[in-house]
């Protein structure tokens, strides 16, 4: 099948990769061109702009920052819809808000072309293995005409409901990953001040209670490496952090764990953190607490 890829950042590349890999013909668009470079290698063909892609593509899959991304490329001057057919579909695998996804399905229904919201969850090394989580939202019947596409992207496909659930659902996910991610940094600095060897706390907490997929994420991979280098930034985290509050202001729900792990992620983007890995927020409490963590 002859499919189209906007959006070829750090999970948007690999992701896009895999498809072609699965021997399908694939149309990529991204302002980068570095990326689009490295794709065509592997057979893509370079658009000139979202239109271009749409023209021929009976699928056009998406991986943008913003909603406000997401909103331009898909209905915006030479957007995707200025290109598409009836009986095209978009899938966006953007984090964006659940309002904004219901927005450009409406929008695309109008034109006769359908679009699912399907966020991401992995990172990069699931998007270069092809073992993502994809969330979906939409239309059930076009969530089965797309899902052998998206089982050469992840291992674990959900289908939530409605538009804009694939979003609710990521949003979610990103809310628990930003607490979690400000009580680790307080767990950690603690411990440390508390006279405790940094690698033996990730030793003990790793097989106590206290274990937790962001633990061996964060402190393995970048604390104790002493290395920040993002594959999730905190400016992205505090995006999604931003937008669970947003939702949840909507849904009359309060938050008052994530608004506090939101102000701590923003406290660190201050400081000039913000393109740093997202378990970088343990830099800030250091410089609070007059501490540098150390690895025997």
């Amino acid at each position: 099948m002859k499919l189209g890829f906007i959006g070829l950042g750090k999970m948007g590349k690999p992701m896009a990769a895999n498809l072609i890999k699965a021997g399908h013909e694939l149309v990529v668009y991204n302002r980068s061109i570095n990326a689009v470079r490295d794709l065509e290698e592997l057979g893509a063909v370079c658009a000139k702009s979202p239109e271009e892609v749409a023209g021929g593509s009976g699928v056009v899959f998406l991986c943008l920052p913003k909603g406000s991304d997401v909103i331009e490329v898909v209905s915006g001057k030479c957007g995707v819809l200025s290109g598409t057919k009836v009986g095209t579909m978009i899938v966006d695998h953007s984090t964006i808000s659940p309002q904004d996804s219901k927005q450009m399905y409406l929008v695309c229904k109008e034109k006769g072309v359908a679009f699912l919201d399907a966020p991401v969850s992995g990172g990069v090394t699931g998007a270069e293995a092809g073992t993502l989580s994809i969330m979906v939202g939409g239309d059930k019947v076009d969530y089965e005409r797309v899902h052998s596409l998206l089982e050469i992207m992840g291992e674990k496909i959900y289908y939530l409901g409605g538009s804009g659930s694939g979003n609710v659902m990521k949003l979610v996910n990103n809310l628990l990953v930003g607490i979690t991610n400000a009580a680790l940094a307080e767990a950690f600095v603690l411990a440390a001040k508390g006279g405790l060897d940094t690698k033996e706390v990730y030793d003990i907490l790793s097989n106590a209670t206290g274990d937790s997929v962001m633990l061996r994420r964060n402190i393995q991979n970048f604390v104790l490496k002493k290395d920040f280098s993002p594959a999730f930034t905190l400016d992205m985290l505090n995006k999604d952090m931003a937008l669970a509050e947003e939702m949840a202001k909507d849904m009359g729900v309060r938050l008052l764990l994530g608004s506090l792990a939101h102000q701590i992620g923003r406290e660190a983007g201050y400081l000039g953190y913000g393109e740093n890995d997202m378990a970088v927020v343990i830099k800030s409490l250091e410089k609070i607490t007059n501490l540098e963590i150390t690895v025997n």
